[in-house]
């Protein structure tokens, strides 16, 4: 399943982008939306920052899926930007959830608005290799990932735009 997002910002591309690469507001944003046990580690790899942030999250499966996906389970979301000044900033990112058959993965684009401030535009594929369970895994990570990015952006959009 695929899913699209378009966030607007009022502050520049830069400024934005310096809030997603920052640990310390990463690790926030985590916590804020129900990360625990939140890890964040960030390198600059010469034009590249690495992105590595685990913690546990909640899964709230329904029933028929609470055999797949247990209530707290360990993630890894690794994102990939390329850094570019000015923008546009080009990133990708995967997240592994432990004990779930599920792959997620994204690509973005940071930048600048057509009027000003900034637009992080995301995509992200959620995809199981469960037989029969696989479409209601995939579509119950789909609609986990759209909470999770829309809680994301509200956070975001508060500590960048006030």
């Amino acid at each position: 399943m695929k899913i699209k997002t378009t966030d607007r910002y009022h502050a520049d591309v830069d400024a934005v982008f310096q809030h997603f690469t920052d640990s310390e507001f990463i690790k926030a944003r985590a916590e804020a939306i129900g990360g625990r046990d939140v890890d964040v580690t960030v390198e600059n790899k010469g034009g590249t920052v690495v992105i590595t942030v685990n913690r546990e999250i909640r899964s709230d499966a329904p029933g028929a899926l609470k055999k797949f996906v247990p209530e707290w389970s360990h993630s890894v979301q690794v994102e990939t930007w390329k850094v570019n000044p000015g923008g546009p900033y080009l990133g990708k990112a995967t997240v592994n959830v432990q004990g779930v058959p599920v792959s997620v993965r994204s690509r973005m684009k940071l930048a600048a608005g057509k009027n000003g401030g900034s637009v992080m535009m995301i995509e992200t594929e959620t995809r199981s290799s469960v037989p029969l369970a696989g479409g209601k895994l995939a579509s119950f990570a789909a609609g986990a990932a759209e909470n999770t990015l829309k809680a994301e952006y509200a956070f975001s959009k508060k500590q960048i735009d006030g």
